[in-house]
């Protein structure tokens, strides 16, 4: 079993796309005149990270979870991180790039109400935001539904501070301590 902070790098590179091409071909066989394709990786990480804010989730842990998201995002050079807070609404949204990245620490949670997970959701279609996968770092307990499983591969992140054993009813589930 992985922590958290082991399978987070892991989540976020799985969403870097490899194929084959003839544009790039790989070099074995080359000098005895057979030509195969090589790896074409895509290099743009584009993910959406939702903090629950709803009272659950401590100063501490909102500087853990950004601390090591910025370390991951420190190894690829172009990537595009949609940050923002919910609780029954999103609050403080902001897109990081490898251009203003310096900023990401400096990010301000806001929020402090119940929690909706849908809010996330609505938020991410209102904004035409699609990422490759959405991470939400909460304590696990919606008021009603845990959004919308077919709109993009979600992450849950939830806080063993509550219940060890809670699973997310789609995407994939990892507990972490705090």
């Amino acid at each position: 079993q992985l922590s958290w902070r082991e399978l987070l790098p892991q989540e976020i590179q799985s969403v870097l796309k490899s194929d084959f091409t003839y544009n790039t071909p790989n070099r074995k066989g080359m000098d005895q005149g057979i030509w195969m394709p090589g790896l074409d990786r895509e290099q743009t990480i584009d993910i959406a990270i939702g903090l629950d804010t709803s009272g659950s989730m401590t100063d501490p842990m909102m500087i853990d979870i950004l601390s090591e998201v910025k370390g991951v995002m420190d190894q690829y050079t172009d990537f595009k991180i949609h940050l923002f807070c919910f609780d029954t609404e999103v609050h403080n949204p902001q897109e990081f790039t490898a251009h203003n990245m310096e900023e990401f620490l400096d990010y301000e949670p806001a929020g402090g109400g119940g929690t909706d997970f849908d809010a996330n959701f609505e938020y991410m279609k209102e904004n035409d935001i699609q990422p490759k996968k959405f991470i939400m770092f909460t304590d696990g307990y919606p008021w009603e539904s845990w959004g919308d499983e077919s709109y993009c591969d979600t992450l849950f992140l939830i806080n063993d501070h509550h219940d060890k054993n809670m699973e997310a009813p789609f995407g994939t589930t990892v507990h972490y301590d705090g």
